[in-house]
């Protein structure tokens, strides 16, 4: 279904749908199944049961009219003798004159030359409604209806069912209304308005004597795509219809003869631009019939083979006044092939330094600037991508919070890069490696775990058995209080072995002050005396444990009570200060240096 828009972007629309139909015609069928239809897809239309009606326009319609967004109008039989559905369609057609609404039609049981005409049935009708009439209101319902039925719409009589019809109907509107709405995705694209201004000038929009083929040309990866996509979604609302042809390239090498390519192309077209899949047509001749009056935008993105032009888009005669047909490519040779000249074709340039830094940033850090001791490298990168937007885009958001040491890693391989086409494999290939790596990190993390807590565990047990053969020494058996000592004397050993093995793993520094042991752990960011809090406390522990079981070997061999009693807690307090140390130790501060 044809539609035509103007410009109109700042405006609110109070509704979505203006329907202007007779009631006795279509009121409780074709009308009440579009009405529902709308509902379901969530369509605003403008419901007039409580008006009243009468022989002028209701003040109630003339604004619902001015305050929708498409007005759809129903030709049936009978339409053309209600002077209210008269004064509707001229309030409709000035509105679309002045602001741009999209009108669309659909003829209900009758023939687009009687609409025209006012001939048959229709124009009996349409006589009867100015029987009262002066000649000025005769000719001015007369103008209308002529505008009106040539707009392209859907005739009733061309479809099997009436929901099918609706259903289209309604997924026009949708479609519609979706178009009609000003794009913001592109705003904040780098350089996009530049562009869009250099390629205005190209088009000239303002100029609808015939129709005009230009060119977008430049290397892999500038842009072109994206240009035109923001070109296709800010100028769609000022045509009758439009269809972006996404990726063309390689599409004339699928197997078929020549001219069954063209066919296959050109069905392509006009199912996207007509909204009608899998259209199938007969001849190549079938683009100019149907659009050869429409004022279309079309886009043919990344053209490679002069066959897919001359197969849709081979004279601009094909389209109507007004419309455009832009093509992306990377070989100029091929638009100057196609009479396409230099004139008319806009070559994208690259950025500049500062721009495409700012398109790095974009995708790495979100903003417009590097993170803090990330400028150097965000420059390294840019100058390594030769400032071209997609690989830009495709580096920044592989980048995007990772650690310097990758960035090293992607940039050595940028440098031996020398097709941006492979930026990809790059990427993809310092990932895996980067995988593989973690893997190894995981497993000898879970190494050095399984390692410390071997030594919780046995530290865990000496400390206990010390402090019960401790305990039992008390009763004078030197059996004891040796088990103990040696218990003692081993959990030191092992306390020692886990700090250094710590010191090691974590790459710790270790020097004496005063002569005490200072030590300086990178990784946790401390530089204290006896190391961390829980170092301090395991220390303290298994040197108090042995100081215990000593003096009490002492005191035992030589049959003496010790100064520790069978009731003293000090040997199992040691014990559970060493295990307790070892669960309190806090994790690593810096990924760095994560085990």
């Amino acid at each position: 279904m044809a539609s035509t828009s103007s410009s109109s972007p700042s405006r609110n629309w109070r509704y979505g749908v203006f329907v202007s139909f007779h009631g006795p015609d279509v009121r409780k069928t074709f009308l009440s199944h579009l009405r529902k239809q709308f509902s379901h897809n969530g369509i605003t239309m403008f419901d007039d049961h409580e008006i009243k009606r009468g022989e002028t326009i209701a003040p109630e319609i003339l604004k619902a009219i001015w305050e929708s967004r498409i007005s759809i109008v129903v030709f049936s039989k009978n339409y053309a003798s209600s002077s209210w559905c008269l004064e509707d369609l001229v309030e409709i057609m000035k509105c679309r004159e002045q602001l741009g609404q999209i009108v669309m039609t659909v003829l209900y049981g009758t023939d687009p030359s009687d609409v025209r005409k006012q001939t048959g049935v229709f124009g009996r009708g349409f006589n009867e409604a100015c029987s009262s009439k002066t000649k000025e209101e005769r000719l001015r319902w007369s103008q209308a209806l002529n505008d009106a039925a040539n707009i392209v719409g859907e005739d009733f009589g061309n479809w099997d069912s009436e929901a099918d019809l609706i259903e289209k109907v309604s997924r026009d509107v949708s479609n519609s209304l979706n178009a009609a709405t000003v794009s913001r995705d592109f705003e904040d694209k780098i350089g996009m308005e530049a562009h869009f201004q250099n390629m205005k000038s190209l088009l000239h929009l303002d100029t609808e004597e015939g129709a005009m083929i230009v060119g977008i040309c430049g290397p892999v990866g500038i842009g072109k795509t994206t240009i035109a996509r923001a070109l296709h979604s800010q100028l769609s609302r000022h045509f009758h219809l439009t269809c972006f042809m996404e990726n063309l390239k390689g599409s004339y090498n699928s197997g078929l003869d020549e001219y069954g390519l063209m066919i296959q192309l050109q069905e392509q077209l006009l199912s996207k631009i007509l909204n009608q899949n899998g259209m199938k047509i007969s001849h190549l001749g079938a683009i100019e019939e149907r659009l050869s009056n429409l004022k279309v935008l079309i886009i043919l993105d990344d053209v490679d083979d002069l066959k897919q032009l001359e197969a849709l888009a081979k004279e601009t005669t094909w389209f109507g006044p007004g419309s455009r047909i832009i093509v992306t490519t990377e070989d100029e040779e091929l638009l100057l092939q196609h009479s396409i000249d230099s004139n008319s074709t806009y070559h994208v340039d690259f950025p500049t330094s500062e721009e495409a830094l700012e398109i790095f940033c974009r995708y790495a850090f979100r903003q417009n600037y590097p993170d803090n001791g990330f400028k150097e490298l965000s420059e390294r990168v840019v100058d390594l991508c030769d400032n071209l937007p997609l690989s830009l885009s495709m580096v920044g958001s592989s980048l995007r919070g990772k650690k310097e040491e990758v960035w090293e890693k992607v940039m050595r391989k940028l440098e031996t890069t020398t097709d941006h086409r492979d930026i990809e494999q790059v990427l993809r290939a310092v990932y895996e490696q980067s995988s593989s790596s973690n893997k190894r990190k995981r497993k000898s993390k879970s190494r050095h775990f399984t390692v410390m807590a071997f030594f919780v565990v046995i530290n865990l047990l000496l400390e206990i058995a010390s402090a019960v053969t401790d305990q039992l020494s008390s009763i004078r058996k030197p059996y004891f209080t040796r088990m103990s000592l040696v218990m003692s004397v081993l959990s030191v050993f092992l306390s020692t072995l886990d700090l250094s093995y710590k010191i090691k793993v974590q790459k710790a520094s270790f020097r004496c002050k005063w002569p005490i042991p200072w030590f300086y752990l990178p990784a946790r960011g401390y530089r204290r005396i006896f190391g961390s809090f829980t170092d301090t406390v395991l220390l303290f522990c298994v040197l108090g444990g042995l100081i215990v079981s000593t003096i009490n070997y002492c005191f035992v061999v030589k049959g003496e009570n010790g100064p520790i009693k069978v009731s003293s807690i000090w040997p199992l307090f040691f014990a559970i200060g060493m295990v307790a140390s070892k669960f309190m130790e806090k994790p690593l501060i810096s990924k760095d240096y994560s085990l």
